[in-house]
């Protein structure tokens, strides 16, 4: 039996106890009024009985004693010091004493023939009275208290035991678990364990529906790739998609936190407050410097929630950027480009227009316009090339790789490459090293634009190798990969040039690439070439010592 059973249960007999003692009190009350109005009857027939007669002793108490036993009282005589008459008179006295306080008389006087005898009327004892009274309702009162007792504890452990159901069933559905089995067929309680079935049924419902929600805008923003970032009207960070994370570098679980610990940039803090202030959206361009220098145009709204708050959308913009200064740079040095060829050959044919112009001045002018000419024509064919391989959809239609071939014969477009520069090395006398590696794993991939790579990067190291020098091309596989490395002992490159030399018109050196007939373009060519067969290149360069280009491509599967 637990606490709160036996908590019940003395309550219980405690209060039938009062009960009772509060009936006896009201029943003794009643009994003792009763009893004097009888009495005040009986005292009244004496009175007329006795009224003109003057008995003696003897008959007074013969009389008596049959009005006792008519009346059922105990009537006894005594005198004025209230002292028993009779043979008995000194039990009775000593009876009389003991019970003094406890029983109900009704003096009566009556003269005798010695006038001097008064007679007091006593009824029987009250303790009498209040043990047979007890025992009459004690008796009941036990058996009517056991049997509400029963009662009452059955009724309590039925209602316990569905109050523990009730508290089990909560519980489990405080826990998430809508999927319980409930009887509903429970007597006095079915309307409850409905109720309760019913409320299961539409949080379960509820519950699925927020889930679905919750999972859909999860995926949502798992999927963006723009940052996201809900604000609290207090300034703290309600949620973070990943996409975010990533791009300002923040480990861990942010939630909670206040806004600018996560978003640690002034600008950004100042636009968040004035969206949180004037309640009105606003975007702003915002470099950020850490974890590294990126540009994000960032697009703040205000939510219209009754607890407040706003959203940031981050857009990262940074290659957007870098696109718009390659297109601006490309137009100024495009036009640079053709600018200087296009003024060489507008002055000179303007100097040819004159008469006097000897035959061999002639003929100078003429091999400087036709040598300005073939640049424009490299310029102009080299950024159609370029062009081409970026607009793969132009090249190759709407597969980029649609017009790809087998190619078994690797070792034969090294040897034609090679072939191309051959007569300009052996102007400058340089040396040629050729390694090809026997068994060479073949390629998918188009002939024309890997030749077109590798003349590229064969006619650079010419270019910039000094007489005497060494060039040389080494190929090889390795692993599942063919490896392409063209190297020289040329000028080199500074190291600080060397993440730009992919560059459309990049030059180290400005006047020597002009003077050497170079684009400006070759490198970016072999880059995209690269790029269109799935590998990769990497460059190693000393200056004074030379340099290395290191292709890698995937052989054919």
């Amino acid at each position: 039996m637990r606490g709160s059973e036996r908590k019940f249960i003395l309550i219980l007999a405690v209060l039938i106890l009062l009960f009772y003692v509060l009936t006896l009190i009201e029943l003794r009350k009643y009994r003792i009024e009763e009893e004097k109005e009888r009495l005040t009857e009986v005292s009244k027939v004496i009175t007329e009985l006795l009224k003109e007669k003057s008995p003696e002793i003897k008959e007074l108490e013969a009389l008596l004693s049959s009005l006792g036993k008519i009346y059922g009282l105990d009537i006894e005589l005594v005198d004025k010091n209230m002292a028993p008459y009779g043979a008995d008179k000194k039990n009775t006295y000593n009876r009389l004493i003991g019970r003094e306080k406890k029983l109900i008389y009704i003096p009566v006087v009556v003269n005798t023939e010695d006038n001097k005898t008064q007679m007091l009327v006593r009824m029987e004892p009250l303790s009498d009275f209040g043990r047979k009274n007890i025992y009459r309702l004690l008796y009941p009162g036990v058996a009517l208290t056991i049997l509400v007792f029963l009662f009452v504890l059955l009724l309590s452990r039925e209602f316990k035991k569905t109050i523990k159901r009730v508290i089990e069933i909560s519980e489990q559905i405080a826990g998430g678990n809508f999927n319980i089995d409930i009887q509903t067929k429970n007597g006095d309680y079915e309307r409850l364990f409905q109720s309760i079935k019913g409320m299961s049924e539409r949080l379960n419902e509820l519950f699925n529906g927020l889930s679905r929600e919750k999972t859909q805008l999860q995926a949502v923003l798992t999927a963006m790739n723009e940052g996201v970032v809900v604000i609290s009207a207090e300034g703290r960070v309600v949620l973070v998609n990943n996409a975010l994370k990533d791009m300002l570098n923040i480990k861990g679980d942010c939630t909670g936190k206040a806004y600018w610990e996560v978003l640690r940039e002034v600008k950004l803090a100042k636009l968040i407050e004035n969206v949180m202030q004037n309640r009105r959206p606003e975007k702003e361009e915002i470099i950020f410097l850490y974890p590294r220098e990126r540009n994000y145009m960032v697009n703040a709204l205000p939510l219209n929630l009754p607890a407040g708050g706003i959203i940031l959308v981050l857009f990262d913009i940074t290659e957007f950027k870098r696109l718009e200064q390659i297109k601006a740079d490309l137009v100024a040095n495009v036009s640079h480009e053709l600018r200087t060829p296009l003024t060489a050959i507008k002055g000179y044919i303007e100097t040819l227009e004159n008469e006097n112009t000897s035959r061999e001045e002639r003929n100078h002018f003429l091999s400087i316009v036709k040598r300005n000419t073939e640049r424009l024509i490299n310029i102009v064919s080299d950024l159609l090339v370029l062009s081409e391989i970026e607009n793969r959809n132009s090249l190759f239609r709407d597969d980029p790789k649609q017009d790809f071939e087998d190619i078994d014969d690797v070792g034969e477009i090294v040897f034609s490459s090679l072939e191309a520069v051959k007569n300009n090395a052996l102007d400058k006398r340089l040396n040629t090293v050729l390694d090809i590696e026997e068994s060479l794993p073949p390629l998918k991939g188009n002939r024309f634009l890997l030749e077109q790579m590798i003349i590229n990067l064969m006619d650079n190291a010419v270019k910039y190798t000094p007489e005497g020098g060494t060039i040389g091309i080494r190929c090889f596989k390795s692993n599942s990969e063919l490896v392409l490395e063209v190297f020289d002992t040329g000028i080199g490159i500074p190291k600080e040039h060397i993440p730009r030399i992919f560059e459309r018109f990049y030059r180290v050196d400005k006047t020597r690439s002009r003077k050497l007939g170079g684009t400006g373009l070759g490198l970016s060519i072999v880059k995209h070439i690269v790029i269109l067969h799935g590998g990769k290149i990497e460059v190693q360069s000393e200056v004074g010592k030379g340099s290395r280009f290191i292709i890698t491509i995937p052989a054919k599967a």
